[in-house]
């Protein structure tokens, strides 16, 4: 009887890690939205904010793409450190690929979902990083590892 207890508590355990990776989280790509323009915007603020503009290209239907915005929404550290960002989350789906912004951007779309790209306020990429080195890399624990991604923010914010 203990050893069957083991058995369906472990299974249990399984199916909620299943349940929290593949579970909605927020949503903030927005296929209606013209990926170019998203940018233009962000680059006339960045530009009278003296920021840099930070661009997640990704998309809903994408399971890493939530994990990394439940980590952003959840997190009072990066929180702030997006904070010193103007952040553009461009939608790459079957509905819209924005592919002017995504030609501009070098078409990250290579490097997997969700990619992140840290431009000037003039929309010079300085700099495109896979979300894959953010990892965990714990299968108990998947998803993306906040104090990886605050050294990446605070590496590319500008402000030193």
């Amino acid at each position: 009887m203990h050893r069957f207890a083991l058995v369906l508590g472990a299974l249990v355990l399984v199916a909620g890690i299943a349940v929290a990776a593949s579970a909605p989280g927020p949503a903030p790509y927005d296929p209606s939205l013209d990926g170019w323009t998203q940018l233009q915007t962000a680059g006339q603020k960045a530009v009278a904010e003296n920021r840099r503009v930070l661009v997640i290209v990704g998309g809903n239907w994408c399971k890493w793409c939530r994990a990394l915005g439940r980590l952003m929404a959840g997190d009072a550290a990066l929180e702030a450190e997006f904070g010193r960002y103007d952040v553009v989350h461009l939608n790459y789906s079957k509905e819209n690929k924005n592919p002017e912004a995504m030609a501009h951007l070098g078409n990250p779309d290579k490097l997997g979902f969700p990619s992140l790209l840290v431009l000037s306020p003039q929309l010079k990429v300085l700099h495109t990083q896979s979300s894959e080195v953010f990892e965990t890399g714990n299968s108990a624990k998947p998803g993306h590892d906040s104090a990886k991604l605050l050294g990446f923010l605070k590496r590319w914010d500008g402000t030193k």
